[in-house]
């Protein structure tokens, strides 16, 4: 429990958002679908928090790192859930923006027919003279998006009785409207199919079209009032000159999705609610332009710290995201429960903070190989927290290292809200409430799984087809165009810097078998011979996917592919990985 609740009076403070309060109608377009079922007593809020692009490293605390925090950026609140909640330092997302928001609404692989998402864009991002050719993705027209009929977590829980918020960037939609008419979330406050804020500030109250326009509602200048009351109790090393020139500038599309979320939970805590935020930050841009200026200032001063990236505005950004966070937990602190008399919002609500991937290469990953859009783990570790003001809701001053994946939030959310999944339905992902409730208890080992069939080949970034399980401390990898297996121990070397396929052929025969039966089990399309490239043709012994099924040769076989054809996986035997 937060050593730093604060007891309620007779009235809780409550911060001015210097903004119309948003009726319940006039935000999004009625939901769709079956009414909602009464909520019951005892469902827990959830607040949960989403940034962008931010690398594993880039928090200041260790605990979510394995120690190697950023000695020069500054995020207090994150550090503070951190230590006050529980810290898991094994968190994966997938290897950019789609996959993984796609992930965390379904709870599915990418390789599932209500996903298909394995990056943004399409899966030919390396040119036109690749040797494989990647597949379709999206919608029939290629669109990087949900199909409407996907089964979200907006409604798992708007189903169970929750009020459902979404605040933000979306990404995964054609239009901004299916947010709530296909996929559960009863408001949109900002979130389109945009993959990203062109601009972080609103130009004379109002955001460009990168943000969509309900947003606007939160985004008139700094005025006197929002800065004393919202800014200036969470700043840290800013004079107060500095803080108070904000005053009549344009407002931060970070400070106007605090606002939002704060509204939202505001106008519907007389029942459970389900709050999304999905910040902007800190993708790019970046930029002096970018930052808020008061942290720009405070981070220009500041010397760099060896070892670490040192980017004033990349810095400015990420506090900025911090201290929207602080308020955030402040309110639910602070604000009376009306299902809970006598005690705050916070003891009855869970915070969840991460990322959506790996970070780009102004990020700190620590000693993590690879960035954001490859499936190296600097690319796909991301921070990850869990807090409540109630202890009997998450433990407290846990450093947990259970591999944990994007798929795993829905199956959580859901049974945390008593939600009846339908019939049919199996999330990849894996209830986690448990471990969350107990430190003390296990979560059953199982393997976590990546697929991107195609290419993100741009700057440092070198990403090819490629296929990955994650086992306990094993990392194996299969490259469909060297037909390598790379097996990396994760706990004695992060970095990935020593390949042990043919060290430990039997570990690396074991996982690979269970790669390929995932691969048939999800119906895994795969990258093609290029047309024009010429033929392959290998001899092979041991077991292959490719066409949506295994085949075992028991001999060795000659296997040609031609232009067209699925490239497969192939695992030889034990003996001839020695």
């Amino acid at each position: 429990m937060s050593s730093f609740a604060l007891r309620l009076g007779a009235a809780a403070a409550t911060a001015t958002l210097g903004c119309t309060a948003l009726a319940a109608t006039g935000t999004a377009a009625a939901p769709t679908g079956p009414p909602a079922a009464p909520s019951r007593p005892g469902q827990p809020n959830i607040v949960f928090v989403l940034a962008d692009d931010l690398g594993w490293a880039d928090v200041s605390t260790g605990r979510t790192n394995k120690g190697s925090g950023s000695g020069y950026h500054a995020t207090r609140t994150v550090d503070r859930l951190a230590a006050e909640g529980i810290a898991f330092d094994n968190a994966y997302g997938g290897p950019n923006c789609v996959p993984t928001r796609a992930a965390l609404l379904t709870g599915l692989y990418a390789p599932r027919p209500t996903n298909n998402l394995y990056l943004v864009g399409d899966l030919d991002r390396g040119g036109d003279d690749t040797l494989l050719d990647g597949p379709p993705q999206g919608l029939p027209d290629g669109d990087d998006a949900l199909p409407g009929e996907a089964y979200t977590v907006g409604e798992a829980l708007r189903d169970a009785g929750y009020a459902t918020g979404y605040v933000g960037k979306f990404h995964v939609t054609r239009t901004a409207e299916q947010i709530t008419t296909d996929f559960g979330f009863e408001e949109n406050l900002g979130g389109s199919n945009s993959g990203h804020a062109s601009q972080y500030h609103a130009i004379d109250g109002n955001f460009n079209n990168s943000v969509a326009p309900a947003l606007d509602r939160f985004a008139a200048d700094y005025t006197q009032q929002y800065v004393d009351q919202n800014i200036k109790p969470h700043s840290h090393g800013v004079a107060e000159p500095t803080l108070d020139a904000l005053v009549g500038t344009d407002k931060h599309v970070t400070d106007a999705v605090t606002d939002a979320t704060i509204d939202f939970i505001d106008r519907h805590k007389q029942q459970p609610f389900f709050t999304w935020l999905s910040n902007y930050a800190v993708h790019t841009p970046i930029g002096d332009k970018q930052a808020r200026a008061d942290l720009l200032t405070k981070y220009q001063a500041k010397p760099a710290v060896p070892g670490h990236p040192a980017d004033a505005s990349y810095a400015a950004l990420l506090e900025g995201l911090d201290q929207g966070l602080a308020r955030i937990v402040a309110h639910l602190e602070t604000t009376p429960d009306p299902r809970n008399p006598g005690h705050p919002l916070a003891d009855n609500t869970i915070v969840v903070f991460t990322s959506d991937n790996g970070g780009t290469p102004n990020a700190d990953n620590g000693w993590l190989s690879g960035y954001k859009g490859e499936l190296r783990e600097g690319g796909l570790r991301v921070p990850a927290v869990v807090w409540s003001g109630n202890e009997r809701l998450v433990d407290g001053g846990v450093i947990d290292s259970t591999p944990i994946h994007a798929v795993d939030y829905l199956p959580t959310f859901a049974r945390l809200a008593g939600a009846d999944l339908p019939r049919g339905l199996r999330p990849d992902g894996v209830d986690l409430s448990g471990i969350w409730r107990n430190r003390n208890a296990e979560q059953g080992a199982r393997p976590l799984f990546w697929h991107l069939p195609g290419y993100l080949v741009s700057g440092v970034r070198n990403q090819h087809p490629e296929t990955m399980i994650r086992s306990g401390p094993w990392k194996l990898s299969y490259d469909y165009e060297t037909r390598d297996w790379d097996l990396y121990h994760l706990d004695s070397d992060i970095g990935e810097t020593t390949d042990l396929a043919t060290t430990y052929p039997n570990v690396t025969r074991r996982l690979g078998d269970r790669l390929l039966r995932w691969l048939d089990d999800v119906d895994a399309p795969l990258a093609t011979l290029r047309a024009g490239k010429a033929p392959i043709t290998v001899t092979f012994q041991g077991t292959a996917y490719a066409d949506g099924k295994l085949t075992r040769y028991g001999a060795p076989t000659r296997l040609t592919f031609q232009p067209g054809d699925e490239v497969p996986a192939l695992l030889p035997t034990a003996a001839a990985l020695r």
